[in-house]
């Protein structure tokens, strides 16, 4: 490089520096009930009329940056229940605030409920606007270990796999109903506690499992157009995490990925420093069951099942992907009879920069 580029390139670069280090006001504090001297969580705090803002966590703590080009502007903290407050956000910038909000009475104990939902609902907003930085973007590759387990009349059959997957859309694609076919996968050794003598004895729900990765099948809660159908609540929150719980109030296919759900709730467990979430915990109850796919439609099955699941998420190289599920399906079968299926899909490596592709599934193998 010469000397003149040189000095165009430090000069180019002090400018980028000098705007990300002065360009962005903190502002934090923390926020009480005036009367009981008591920390206030889950209140707004917010840019006057732009889509600026923050809550408040568990100990009423909050922070909040704001560019140069809102120092004219107001800085608005409110809660149902209590006088707003505002003030001009050049005095405050570089300050920490003791906010003291006062109470009014507006008799409406429920609102607050609801104030409280709104909440845990910004904070899964803020992880779906995250979700094309923080995790893999593009086709990649994974392999594990995959146990299933079928539980019938006190007997135990058990199959257990090493497998090869691929995904050639990653978890950022534009075509969400049609990740079950971008799931391909193989086998590379199978050993079982048990003889195959017919098809069905040996079938996987290895398709099944995957699908409980609520990040990349995201008919879910996690369904951006399906927020509004569920009520949240923030559970608990360390410095580190939220864990934030939700209830499905109207189950359906697309905020559940069902065909015939009944019920639908659970927690989830989101990082505070990046917005991705880490674990899920969630229960589904549904009728006409086909353990082959959620979405599976043969008829009447004459059954229901109670589908309890933990998928959890890790970082490799800088992106999240897939790093467990385990799951118990409880089978009420008329026909049939009762059985469960117990799964465990533990995830050993991943590779996105150069995957190796995979053709087909394996849904049956000796």
């Amino acid at each position: 490089m010469k000397k003149s580029e040189k000095r165009i390139f430090l000069t180019f670069l002090f400018s980028v520096l000098t705007f990300l280090g002065y360009s962005q006001n903190i502002i934090e504090g923390v926020i009480t009930d005036s009367k009981t001297g008591e920390a206030m969580p889950f209140v707004n705090i917010a840019v006057s009329g732009h889509a600026v803002g923050t809550i408040s966590d568990l100990n009423g703590e909050f922070k909040i940056s704001v560019p140069d080009s809102f120092l004219d502007k107001d800085l608005s903290i409110s809660s149902v229940g209590y006088a707003p407050y505002t003030c001009k956000i050049s005095s405050v910038k570089g300050l920490r605030l003791e906010v003291k909000l006062e109470p009014r009475d507006l008799k409406i104990s429920q609102v607050v409920v609801t104030d409280k939902s709104q909440a845990g609902r910004k904070v899964l907003k803020d992880f779906l606007e995250k979700l094309s930085s923080n995790y893999i973007n593009c086709d990649f590759a994974y392999s594990g270990d995959y146990t299933g387990i079928v539980k019938k009349n006190g007997i135990e059959k058990k199959s257990v796999y090493k497998f090869n997957a691929y995904d050639s859309q990653g978890y950022v694609s534009k075509e969400k109903s049609r990740a079950f076919e971008s799931l391909n996968y193989k086998f590379s050794s199978v050993s079982r506690n048990f003889k195959v003598d017919d098809f069905e004895t040996g079938v996987n729900f290895f398709d099944l499992t995957s699908s409980f990765d609520i990040v990349r099948y995201s008919f879910n809660v996690l369904n951006p157009s399906c927020l509004s159908s569920f009520d949240f609540k923030i559970k608990s929150e360390t410095s580190e995490v939220y864990v934030i719980e939700f209830n499905c109030e109207s189950p359906e296919l697309i905020n559940t990925g069902v065909l015939k759900p009944q019920k639908y709730s659970g927690e989830i467990t989101v990082n505070k420093s990046d917005n991705a979430i880490l674990s899920a915990d969630y229960v589904l109850e549904v009728k006409d069951f086909s353990p082959l796919a959620l979405t599976l439609a043969l008829g009447n099955q004459a059954n229901s099942a109670v589908i309890k699941c933990s998928v959890s998420y890790a970082k490799t190289t800088g992106k999240y992907s897939l790093k467990s599920i385990s799951s118990v399906i409880d089978i009420t079968d008329s026909v049939k009879g009762n059985y469960s299926i117990i799964d465990n899909l533990s995830v050993v490596s991943v590779n996105y920069k150069v995957p190796g592709k995979i053709s087909g599934k394996v849904f049956y193998s000796r």
